[in-house]
């Protein structure tokens, strides 16, 4: 096996994919430059801090006990101690009441179904745990397989409502593969004996880890970016190159660890970039998400997960980390996530932040009598584009591979992950994956420095001769 002449790769998106995949290269001996355009690294799971320093996330994440990738990578960076799984519950909201939905006991006291609907319901959980293969499932609409095996009044009910939340317009157009992974990582997330799944947290949040990569980077020398858009991706002299701030910089190999179609803009120039490649890239759909995290004075519900199964309800979840982790985690704060899937240019995206709170408040008064406007003492409004790819049930044939067809360009994003959903476990594991990729594309190939340096050795040996 060749060894790695250390070379200069560029890491393009500062998310948990991208500083997966840069600490594994400067671990490696390579000179690494992550570039990040927002002002913090973490993506998705960028941190902030409440009004008196408490540190969250921005959009709510939690673990399954089953997330190797990330439980492995809390290890290595050794912040395992400070992960701990804790018993989730889950509630549903139908037509203004509230049912307990975290046992099978509680689902066949759902109210909305019939008995007969009831019982139906809990065996497809059964008959989709049972399916041990996906693959057939990818050219089927997880709506049709419902009302197929489930029935039309209760997947109308129960199946329904949550998919239009989490898909918007492509809800009925969802491959049954994406919810057959949903509904077997949450199974899996089980302890033996016990009926609800265990979820985990990092005491200090998500944002630990980020802080932690940033540590080990630059103790390896890697440069950080933050707040540092890139202009375009094209290629110089045979190399890759990225243009920033009009100047043009030169790498052995580039990593964009950031949404394809953002790829597709960036490289349209790129003297390799085809129309098809283009229209891989650019055919593959995303939508936004925007979400409200929410303190309040007084406790408002002892649930962590809630689920809307109406279908006029202005935002898809509502969740509460200290039913989670507990108020003694949270330093006796209440601390509520308010989430929705929308399109990258619908309203709720661009609509004064006050608006947009007046309009979930209303709606969690509506699900919600214990909740009162008088008892926020603080709000903080984030909204990230590009939040969730759609995986229709086409989506498996239109995947893009990692290594691009632009020379010493790769790709890493969660509409790579499939059929599962994309979360901090698979960016993790992708970003090992795509990691190695590259440390096997510079091995087979040696990089410009190399070249350059057995050229001047060569140069000089002819002229001592």
């Amino acid at each position: 096996m060749n060894e790695i002449t250390p070379a200069r790769v560029a890491v393009v998106g500062g998310g948990f994919t991208g500083l997966t995949a840069a600490y594994e290269l400067a671990k490696a001996g390579h000179h690494v430059e992550v570039y990040e355009a927002a002002p913090t690294f973490g993506g998705l799971v960028a941190g902030f801090e409440l009004a008196d320093g408490f540190p969250l996330e921005r959009a709510y994440h939690f673990l399954y006990t089953t997330d190797e990738w990330m439980i492995g990578m809390a290890e290595e960076l050794g912040i395992r101690d400070r992960l701990d799984f804790y018993p989730s519950s889950i509630k549903a909201f139908h037509e203004g009441r509230r049912y307990g939905f975290t046992t099978p006991l509680e689902l066949l006291s759902f109210k909305p179904l019939s008995f007969v609907d009831r019982v139906r319901t809990g065996l497809t959980g059964l008959r989709t745990l049972s399916l041990k293969n996906w693959q057939p499932l990818t050219t089927v609409t997880a709506y049709d397989w419902l009302c197929k095996v489930n029935g039309k009044r209760a997947t109308d009910i129960v199946w329904k409502p949550l998919l239009m939340g989490k898909f918007d317009v492509y809800w009925d157009k969802v491959t049954m593969a994406w919810l057959w992974t949903r509904i077997h990582v949450r199974q899996t997330s089980k302890l033996k004996g016990e009926q609800t799944e265990r979820l985990g947290y990092f005491e200090g949040g998500f944002r630990i880890m980020v802080d932690r990569w940033l540590e080990e980077l630059a103790a390896r020398g890697a440069v950080l970016r933050p707040g540092t858009p890139i202009q375009a991706f094209t290629e110089a002299d045979g190399r890759p190159a990225l243009v920033i701030d009009g100047e043009e910089r030169r790498f052995d190999a580039v990593l964009g660890a950031i949404p394809s179609n953002a790829l597709a803009r960036a490289a349209k120039d790129h003297p390799a970039m085809t129309p098809a490649y283009s229209k891989q890239l650019t055919d593959i759909d995303y939508l936004g998400a925007a979400l409200m995290v929410i303190t309040t004075s007084e406790p408002i519900t002892d649930t962590y997960w809630h689920q809307i199964h109406d279908l006029d309800a202005p935002f898809l979840v509502f969740l509460s980390l200290d039913s989670l982790i507990g108020a003694e985690n949270t330093g006796g704060r209440y601390i509520y996530y308010i989430g929705d899937y929308v399109q990258n240019d619908d309203e709720v995206m661009t609509i004064d932040e006050d608006v947009l709170r007046e309009r979930w408040y209303a709606g969690l008064e509506k699900l919600l009598p214990e909740f009162s406007r008088d008892l926020v003492t603080e709000s903080h409004v984030f909204r990230f584009r590009n939040a969730q790819h759609i995986v229709d049930v086409t989506f498996e044939s239109r995947i893009p591979a990692m290594e691009t067809p632009l020379p010493g360009y790769f790709l890493a994003n969660f509409s790579q992950v499939f059929p599962e959903d994309r979360g901090t476990n698979y960016a993790v594991r992708d970003g090992l994956r795509v990691a190695a990729l590259m440390e096997e594309a510079l091995r087979a190939e040696p990089t410009r420095v190399a070249r350059e340096r057995a050229e001047g050795a060569a140069e000089l040996d002819a002229a001592a001769s």
